[in-house]
């Protein structure tokens, strides 16, 4: 009867033994997977860029800004593109009258306003002339002949500016520029030619309008 204790006790932890071993068999991998995935520490996903601020949009203001207002009486004289012809603008009142002419065969006559400070004159059939103010000095473009040249002129005062003298037949017209150079054409029924030197005693001084 002695023996019983021990046997009974032995079997027991037999049993005990077999039970954790099945226990231990059970766990899946996916079990021990989980807990290795558990146990590494997340990682941190990367800090974004801040966003890029958007393009300033253009100020409609500054396009649409006026140009320089013209004096209420002014000339201008100077030369187109490559010292082609030569040019002379005047305005009185916001009104314009101008000449281009090269000295040999091209010349051009030129009527129109000033609006909003830029000047727009119309000659004989596709001519025309444009312009506007920057720092005191006018430029532009202006067409004859079929021919179109941008100009820049400078401001200047008199004996300095546009002449013009007429006959039963024809019109003769001169530039005269700072320097005191005088470049003109004499149109006779259509006929052109090197122009006369010039005569103020005989030739019109041509105001903006006239």
């Amino acid at each position: 009867m002695k023996m019983r204790g021990p046997i009974i006790t032995l079997i027991v932890v037999v049993l005990l033994g077999g039970i954790l071993l099945l226990v231990n068999l059970a766990r899946t991998p996916a079990d021990s997977n989980q807990a290795a995935t558990s146990s590494v520490a997340p990682v941190a996903a990367p800090a974004q860029a801040p966003a890029a601020a958007p393009p300033k949009a253009a100020d409609p203001k500054a396009a649409d800004a006026p140009a320089a207002p013209f004096p209420g009486q002014a000339k201008y004289t100077g030369r187109t593109e490559g010292n082609n012809a030569a040019i002379a603008i005047t305005v009185r009142d916001n009104k314009v009258s101008a000449y281009l002419c090269d000295g040999k065969a091209i010349e051009g006559w030129y009527k129109g306003s000033v609006t909003d400070g830029k000047v727009d004159a119309k000659g004989k059939g596709t001519n025309q002339l444009t312009g506007s103010l920057t720092d005191g000095k006018l430029s532009g473009t202006v067409s004859a002949e079929g021919r179109s040249w941008s100009y820049a002129a400078a401001p200047v005062s008199a004996p300095a500016g546009l002449y013009r003298a007429k006959t039963a037949t024809g019109t003769t017209g001169w530039v005269k520029d700072s320097n005191g150079q005088v470049t003109g054409l004499t149109n006779d029924k259509g006929a052109v030619k090197p122009a006369p030197p010039l005569d103020p005693n005989s030739a019109q001084a041509i105001e903006g309008g006239d």
